[in-house]
């Protein structure tokens, strides 16, 4: 694994502050090979054309990424593995399950509203056909992390036992819509942890991080 993807979150704050133009050769494949597997899923998705938009020629790609597979889990560790890491932390800490669950949402959000990559295509059903067993695992640890969270709510009595099922489904939706909407600000990411926590609470708490 490349020093780069151990040290995701710093990298992602660093490509934030510059122009895609600026990025590395190896950052902008990976944005350019992102689009593609949006729209075209992993066998669509032509590594030629990913070489043709980052300006270089296909045999320069594989020197950076030695397979399409290859530029697809990397860009599952932004999307899949840092998420799930970010979860088993917060379900480890001790505390209130209303706040901790209200950080790690607004965490969440932030993290793919303010994403460089291109992460809209990244879904189970295209790491599944790319074959990324660690995207998976990574997937399914952030399902059981959020779930760990939910029902250390659940047994105090602070979250409705419907939470269980319903937060990670509605997560998953909202982080999505973080990465397709261009004009979600911060002022979406708190009302949509409002929003998310007003459906799961037991009582009229005030869990609003402004």
């Amino acid at each position: 694994m490349s020093t780069v993807v151990e040290n995701a979150e710093g990298h992602v704050l660093d490509l934030r502050a510059k122009r895609p133009s600026r990025w590395a050769t190896r950052d902008r494949i990976l944005l350019e090979a992102s689009r593609p597997f949006a729209t075209h899923g992993f066998r669509g998705a032509s590594t030629r054309q990913t070489a043709e938009q980052v300006g270089i020629r296909q045999p320069s790609l594989f020197k950076h990424f030695p397979s399409k597979r290859a530029m697809l889990a990397e860009l599952a560790v932004y999307d899949m593995d840092v998420p799930a890491r970010h979860a088993e932390v917060v379900a480890r800490t001790a505390g209130s399950a209303v706040d901790r669950l209200a950080g790690y949402v607004a965490w969440d959000l932030e993290w793919y509203r303010t994403m460089p990559f291109d992460l809209r295509g990244m879904t189970e059903d295209l790491v599944r056909s790319g074959g990324l067993i660690l995207a998976q695992e990574a997937l399914a640890r952030w399902r059981t992390a959020v779930t760990r969270m939910l029902e250390q709510g659940v047994e105090p009595g602070e979250f409705a036992a419907h939470a269980v099922p319903f937060v990670p489904i509605a997560l998953e939706t909202l982080s999505w819509h973080m990465v397709n909407s261009k004009g979600a600000t911060e002022r979406t990411v708190d009302d949509a942890v409002d929003f998310l926590l007003a459906a799961v609470l037991t009582s009229s708490r005030d869990v609003r991080r402004r």
